[in-house]
Protein backbone atom coordinates (compact mmCIF):
# COMPACT_ATOMS: atom_id res chain seq x y z
CA UNK A 1 0.00 0.00 0.00
CA UNK A 2 3.02 2.32 0.95
CA UNK A 3 4.41 1.81 -2.31
CA UNK A 4 2.16 2.34 -4.04
CA UNK A 5 0.17 5.15 -2.34
CA UNK A 6 2.44 6.76 -0.23
CA UNK A 7 4.45 8.98 -2.33
CA UNK A 8 1.24 10.11 -3.72
CA UNK A 9 0.17 11.15 -0.06
CA UNK A 10 3.54 13.11 0.65
CA UNK A 11 2.75 14.56 -2.14
CA UNK A 12 -0.46 15.74 -1.15
CA UNK A 13 0.53 16.72 2.40
CA UNK A 14 3.48 18.93 0.60
CA UNK A 15 0.53 20.69 -1.33
CA UNK A 16 -1.15 21.52 1.62
CA UNK A 17 1.48 22.81 3.72
CA UNK A 18 2.08 25.00 0.53
CA UNK A 19 -1.12 25.99 -0.10
CA UNK A 20 -1.30 26.90 3.69
CA UNK A 21 1.90 28.70 4.22
CA UNK A 22 0.63 31.12 1.16
CA UNK A 23 -2.70 31.70 2.53
CA UNK A 24 -1.26 32.93 5.86
CA UNK A 25 2.10 34.55 4.84
CA UNK A 26 0.90 38.19 5.76
CA UNK A 27 -0.98 37.28 8.73
CA UNK A 28 2.15 34.58 10.06
CA UNK A 29 5.14 36.54 11.83
CA UNK A 30 8.06 35.02 10.36
CA UNK A 31 11.52 36.56 9.39
CA UNK A 32 14.42 34.89 7.48
CA UNK A 33 16.68 37.07 9.39
CA UNK A 34 16.16 35.61 12.83
CA UNK A 35 14.09 33.13 14.72
CA UNK A 36 12.38 30.28 13.67
CA UNK A 37 12.78 31.88 9.76
CA UNK A 38 16.44 31.65 10.13
CA UNK A 39 16.71 28.07 11.80
CA UNK A 40 14.02 27.01 8.60
CA UNK A 41 16.65 27.99 6.48
CA UNK A 42 19.64 26.64 8.03
CA UNK A 43 17.52 23.43 8.27
CA UNK A 44 15.97 23.32 4.50
CA UNK A 45 20.05 24.08 3.22
CA UNK A 46 21.08 21.30 5.23
CA UNK A 47 18.85 19.00 3.87
CA UNK A 48 19.09 20.25 0.54
CA UNK A 49 22.77 19.80 0.67
CA UNK A 50 22.38 16.27 1.78
CA UNK A 51 20.62 14.88 -1.66
CA UNK A 52 23.95 15.36 -2.96
CA UNK A 53 24.63 12.05 -0.75
CA UNK A 54 22.19 9.56 -3.32
CA UNK A 55 24.14 10.25 -6.35
CA UNK A 56 27.25 10.03 -4.45
CA UNK A 57 26.09 6.88 -2.88
CA UNK A 58 25.39 5.61 -6.66
CA UNK A 59 28.35 6.52 -8.34
CA UNK A 60 31.02 5.27 -6.02
CA UNK A 61 31.24 1.70 -4.68
CA UNK A 62 33.35 2.45 -1.70
CA UNK A 63 30.17 4.29 0.09
CA UNK A 64 28.46 1.17 0.25
CA UNK A 65 28.57 1.33 3.95
CA UNK A 66 26.09 4.06 4.35
CA UNK A 67 23.24 1.90 3.26
CA UNK A 68 21.39 0.17 0.48
CA UNK A 69 20.77 2.63 -2.61
CA UNK A 70 17.16 1.39 -2.67
CA UNK A 71 17.21 3.47 0.65
CA UNK A 72 18.63 6.35 -0.31
CA UNK A 73 16.35 6.87 -3.23
CA UNK A 74 13.73 7.05 -1.04
CA UNK A 75 15.35 9.30 1.23
CA UNK A 76 16.78 11.72 -1.70
CA UNK A 77 12.82 11.97 -2.91
CA UNK A 78 11.46 12.98 0.86
CA UNK A 79 14.42 15.46 0.92
CA UNK A 80 13.75 17.21 -2.22
CA UNK A 81 10.22 17.72 -1.74
CA UNK A 82 10.08 18.47 2.69
CA UNK A 83 13.60 20.54 2.02
CA UNK A 84 12.26 23.14 -0.46
CA UNK A 85 8.86 23.66 1.53
CA UNK A 86 11.35 24.53 4.39
CA UNK A 87 13.03 27.10 2.56
CA UNK A 88 9.55 28.11 1.72
CA UNK A 89 8.74 28.87 4.75
CA UNK A 90 12.24 30.55 5.69
CA UNK A 91 11.19 33.03 2.94
CA UNK A 92 7.73 33.44 3.95
CA UNK A 93 6.39 32.62 0.46
CA UNK A 94 8.27 35.89 -0.72
CA UNK A 95 10.52 37.07 -3.06
CA UNK A 96 13.68 39.30 -1.15
CA UNK A 97 16.96 40.98 -2.52
CA UNK A 98 18.16 39.48 -5.73
CA UNK A 99 20.62 36.95 -4.48
CA UNK A 100 17.42 35.30 -2.73
CA UNK A 101 15.59 35.10 -5.34
CA UNK A 102 17.80 33.99 -7.42
CA UNK A 103 18.76 30.82 -5.21
CA UNK A 104 14.53 30.93 -4.94
CA UNK A 105 14.31 30.31 -8.78
CA UNK A 106 16.63 27.85 -8.79
CA UNK A 107 15.44 25.69 -5.95
CA UNK A 108 12.10 25.80 -7.85
CA UNK A 109 13.64 24.98 -10.62
CA UNK A 110 15.60 21.95 -9.20
CA UNK A 111 12.25 20.74 -7.09
CA UNK A 112 9.97 20.72 -10.27
CA UNK A 113 12.89 18.80 -12.36
CA UNK A 114 12.69 16.57 -9.82
CA UNK A 115 9.02 16.04 -9.48
CA UNK A 116 9.34 15.69 -13.05
CA UNK A 117 12.40 13.22 -12.83
CA UNK A 118 10.18 10.98 -10.68
CA UNK A 119 7.62 10.59 -12.49
CA UNK A 120 9.53 9.82 -15.83
CA UNK A 121 11.46 7.10 -13.70
CA UNK A 122 8.52 5.62 -12.35
CA UNK A 123 6.97 4.99 -16.02
CA UNK A 124 10.61 3.08 -16.83
CA UNK A 125 10.93 0.76 -13.31
CA UNK A 126 8.80 -1.63 -12.01
CA UNK A 127 7.11 0.82 -9.39
CA UNK A 128 8.63 3.40 -7.63
CA UNK A 129 11.57 0.97 -5.89
CA UNK A 130 11.43 -1.39 -8.53
CA UNK A 131 14.24 -2.63 -10.79
CA UNK A 132 14.88 -0.96 -14.18
CA UNK A 133 12.37 -2.46 -16.92
CA UNK A 134 14.15 -3.53 -20.38
CA UNK A 135 12.64 -3.03 -23.42
CA UNK A 136 13.51 -6.71 -24.68
CA UNK A 137 11.46 -8.08 -21.75
CA UNK A 138 8.66 -5.61 -22.90
CA UNK A 139 8.55 -6.86 -26.19
CA UNK A 140 8.56 -10.52 -24.99
CA UNK A 141 5.26 -9.96 -22.79
CA UNK A 142 3.88 -8.62 -26.30
CA UNK A 143 4.96 -11.75 -28.31
CA UNK A 144 1.81 -12.90 -30.16
CA UNK A 145 1.27 -17.21 -29.81
CA UNK A 146 -2.50 -18.72 -30.92
CA UNK A 147 -2.31 -19.68 -27.10
CA UNK A 148 -3.00 -15.92 -26.47
CA UNK A 149 -6.51 -16.38 -28.36
CA UNK A 150 -7.01 -19.94 -27.19
CA UNK A 151 -10.03 -21.89 -29.78
CA UNK A 152 -11.09 -18.58 -31.29
CA UNK A 153 -8.39 -17.86 -33.33
CA UNK A 154 -9.40 -20.70 -35.87
CA UNK A 155 -12.19 -18.75 -36.42
CA UNK A 156 -10.25 -15.00 -36.87
CA UNK A 157 -7.86 -16.44 -38.89
CA UNK A 158 -6.65 -13.11 -39.52
CA UNK A 159 -6.34 -11.85 -36.00
CA UNK A 160 -2.99 -11.74 -35.72
CA UNK A 161 -2.60 -10.28 -39.18
CA UNK A 162 -4.78 -6.99 -37.86
CA UNK A 163 -2.50 -6.93 -34.52
CA UNK A 164 0.56 -7.28 -36.48
CA UNK A 165 -0.63 -4.30 -38.87
CA UNK A 166 -1.13 -2.20 -35.96
CA UNK A 167 1.94 -3.04 -33.75
CA UNK A 168 4.11 -2.41 -36.91
CA UNK A 169 2.18 1.38 -36.80
CA UNK A 170 2.70 1.95 -33.31
CA UNK A 171 5.40 0.61 -32.34
CA UNK A 172 7.91 3.20 -34.34
CA UNK A 173 10.48 4.83 -32.29
CA UNK A 174 9.63 8.45 -31.23
CA UNK A 175 12.16 10.94 -33.98
CA UNK A 176 12.37 14.34 -32.09
CA UNK A 177 11.83 15.42 -28.64
CA UNK A 178 8.12 16.60 -29.08
CA UNK A 179 7.49 13.32 -30.37
CA UNK A 180 8.84 11.76 -27.69
CA UNK A 181 6.86 14.36 -25.02
CA UNK A 182 3.43 13.93 -27.07
CA UNK A 183 3.87 10.27 -27.85
CA UNK A 184 1.95 8.73 -24.42
CA UNK A 185 -1.02 11.16 -25.00
CA UNK A 186 -1.20 10.02 -28.35
CA UNK A 187 -1.02 6.15 -28.15
CA UNK A 188 -3.98 6.58 -25.58
CA UNK A 189 -6.35 7.76 -28.27
CA UNK A 190 -4.51 5.42 -30.73
CA UNK A 191 -5.06 2.40 -29.03
CA UNK A 192 -8.59 3.40 -27.74
CA UNK A 193 -9.45 3.72 -31.26
CA UNK A 194 -7.74 0.65 -32.61
CA UNK A 195 -9.10 -1.39 -30.33
CA UNK A 196 -12.99 -0.73 -31.30
CA UNK A 197 -11.73 -0.76 -34.52
CA UNK A 198 -10.11 -4.57 -34.62
CA UNK A 199 -13.39 -5.84 -32.08
CA UNK A 200 -15.67 -4.78 -34.72
CA UNK A 201 -13.52 -6.41 -37.63
CA UNK A 202 -13.56 -9.57 -35.36
CA UNK A 203 -17.35 -9.24 -34.38
CA UNK A 204 -17.84 -9.01 -38.35
CA UNK A 205 -16.32 -12.12 -38.88
CA UNK A 206 -17.78 -14.30 -36.03
CA UNK A 207 -21.05 -12.91 -37.51
CA UNK A 208 -20.37 -14.20 -41.14
CA UNK A 209 -18.95 -17.64 -39.53
CA UNK A 210 -22.25 -17.63 -37.78
CA UNK A 211 -24.51 -17.95 -40.54
CA UNK A 212 -22.37 -21.14 -41.81
CA UNK A 213 -21.62 -22.58 -38.73
CA UNK A 214 -24.22 -23.98 -35.57
CA UNK A 215 -21.24 -24.12 -33.09
CA UNK A 216 -19.75 -20.47 -33.59
CA UNK A 217 -23.89 -18.99 -33.82
CA UNK A 218 -24.54 -20.91 -30.44
CA UNK A 219 -20.48 -19.58 -28.77
CA UNK A 220 -20.35 -16.26 -30.75
CA UNK A 221 -20.79 -14.33 -27.67
CA UNK A 222 -18.09 -16.18 -25.77
CA UNK A 223 -15.58 -16.32 -28.66
CA UNK A 224 -15.86 -12.30 -28.91
CA UNK A 225 -15.56 -11.98 -25.22
CA UNK A 226 -12.26 -13.82 -25.51
CA UNK A 227 -11.37 -12.40 -28.71
CA UNK A 228 -11.99 -8.80 -26.89
CA UNK A 229 -9.90 -9.46 -23.60
CA UNK A 230 -6.88 -10.55 -26.03
CA UNK A 231 -6.94 -7.84 -28.10
CA UNK A 232 -7.43 -5.32 -24.75
CA UNK A 233 -4.74 -6.90 -22.97
CA UNK A 234 -2.38 -6.93 -26.13
CA UNK A 235 -2.91 -3.13 -27.14
CA UNK A 236 -2.34 -2.41 -23.85
CA UNK A 237 1.20 -4.32 -23.89
CA UNK A 238 1.92 -2.36 -27.24
CA UNK A 239 1.58 0.56 -25.75
CA UNK A 240 3.57 0.24 -23.07
CA UNK A 241 6.36 -0.90 -24.96
CA UNK A 242 6.23 1.80 -27.20
CA UNK A 243 5.79 4.77 -24.23
CA UNK A 244 8.19 2.79 -22.28
CA UNK A 245 10.84 4.15 -25.17
CA UNK A 246 9.75 7.75 -25.30
CA UNK A 247 9.85 7.81 -21.46
CA UNK A 248 13.50 6.32 -21.54
CA UNK A 249 14.75 8.98 -23.88
CA UNK A 250 13.12 11.54 -21.78
CA UNK A 251 14.46 10.20 -18.41
CA UNK A 252 18.18 10.42 -20.07
CA UNK A 253 17.52 14.05 -21.10
CA UNK A 254 16.12 15.41 -17.70
CA UNK A 255 19.42 13.97 -16.26
CA UNK A 256 21.45 16.29 -18.73
CA UNK A 257 19.20 19.11 -16.99
CA UNK A 258 18.31 18.18 -13.53
CA UNK A 259 22.35 18.16 -12.59
CA UNK A 260 23.20 21.16 -14.17
CA UNK A 261 20.08 22.78 -12.35
CA UNK A 262 21.28 21.32 -9.03
CA UNK A 263 24.66 22.82 -9.38
CA UNK A 264 23.01 26.09 -10.10
CA UNK A 265 21.19 25.59 -7.01
CA UNK A 266 24.49 25.15 -5.19
CA UNK A 267 26.19 28.00 -6.82
CA UNK A 268 23.18 30.73 -5.55
CA UNK A 269 22.35 29.09 -2.37
CA UNK A 270 26.34 29.96 -1.56
CA UNK A 271 26.37 33.70 -2.47
CA UNK A 272 23.05 33.99 -0.86
CA UNK A 273 24.51 33.24 2.55
CA UNK A 274 27.65 35.08 1.91
CA UNK A 275 25.85 38.13 0.63
CA UNK A 276 23.65 38.10 3.97
CA UNK A 277 25.98 37.26 6.26
CA UNK A 278 28.72 39.71 5.06
CA UNK A 279 26.69 42.21 3.32
CA UNK A 280 23.64 42.27 4.88
CA UNK A 281 21.53 41.77 1.60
Amino acid sequence: MYKEYGGYAGLALAAAAIVVGYAGRDSRRLFAEHGLGYALGIIGSLLILTLLLYPLRKRYRFLKFLGQLRNWFRVHMILGVVGPLAILYHSNFSFGSVNSTAAMIAMLLVAGSGLIGRFLYQKIHHGLFGRKANLKELLASVKLTTDGVGPAAQFVPNLLQILGDYDRKVLKPPKSLWQCITLPVALAFTTRSGYRRIVAQVAAQLEVQAQSSVAVAQHRDKLLQLVTTFVRDHLNRVRRVAAFVAYERLFALWHKVHLPFFYLLLLTAVVHVIAVHTYSI
